[in-house]
């Protein structure tokens, strides 16, 4: 069995200005509940949106689903949410409104509650604006040390749950959920974020970096691709798993 596991924005759906603007196509949301529905694929989202958001993005029934790095998980019949992360959720709401009070008159900054994240974004902002994001940002972590923790993506800063949990402990979950089917794991992602899943499954499986002007240079991926269109060549390439075509019919 694969246990294919791919993140959102910049690998399923092109980075876009402003997060709400992210989306996947009508064919790749086709694609992906094909993939879905083979009894051997195993299909999970794992991004640093909320569960609620990167399940309605994707919008495919029956696959599982990790949301802010892996901190909130569901699939058929399962859940789960990591309980110091939940207890820390009102002081996560605190943080998030002391940081909209603060950088809501800048340009190009946006602060996103996610309930168990918080997210600050100046992909459109000017460095003024960058500066001002990272000095606020630096500022609450200080105030909230030793419960929240820096998280860092693709023109984003983060406040985290400061819990051992990221991607790759949301990879070894999926992994334990599915032993008895002994997996073949396979991750696609194109963050800093992503590193740590790519860990988790180095020497078992295969991790596949999307390379882009804002992230090149080291990876513990084993293989990278230049865009989200090599991302969606793959899926289409892995629709015939255990139909035996492309073997001759045999």
């Amino acid at each position: 069995m694969i246990l294919l596991m791919l993140d959102f924005d910049g690998t399923l759906a092109p980075i876009r200005r402003r997060p709400e603007e992210a989306g996947i196509e009508p064919k790749t949301r086709r694609l992906l509940e094909a993939l879905g529905k083979n009894p051997l694929i195993t299909l999970a989202v794992i991004s640093g949106r909320s569960l609620a958001d990167v399940r309605e993005k994707t919008g495919v029934r029956g696959i599982a689903y990790a949301g802010c790095h892996g901190l909130e998980m569901e699939g058929p019949g399962w859940s789960f949410v990591h309980p110091k992360a939940r207890r820390l959720r009102p002081l996560l709401k605190r943080a998030a409104s002391e940081l909209s009070a603060a950088l809501g008159g800048l340009p190009g900054v946006m602060v996103e509650d996610k309930g168990l994240a918080v997210s600050v974004h100046y992909r459109k902002a000017g460095a003024r604006g960058a500066g001002a994001a990272e000095r606020a940002v630096s500022h609450t972590l200080s105030k909230y040390r030793n419960r929240l923790k820096p998280g860092r993506g693709r023109k984003v800063l983060e406040l985290l749950p400061d819990v051992a949990w990221d991607k790759g402990r949301a990879v070894g979950l999926l992994l334990a959920r599915h032993r008895r089917q002994r997996p073949c794991p396979v991750y696609i992602g194109d963050d800093l974020t992503d590193e740590a899943a790519f860990r988790a499954v180095r020497g078992r499986g295969l991790g596949i970096l999307v390379e882009s002007r804002e992230r090149t240079g080291g990876s513990d991926a084993s293989l990278r691709f230049g865009s989200t269109r090599q991302v969606i060549k793959l899926l289409k390439a892995l629709l015939p798993v255990g139909t035996g075509e492309g073997r001759g019919g045999q």
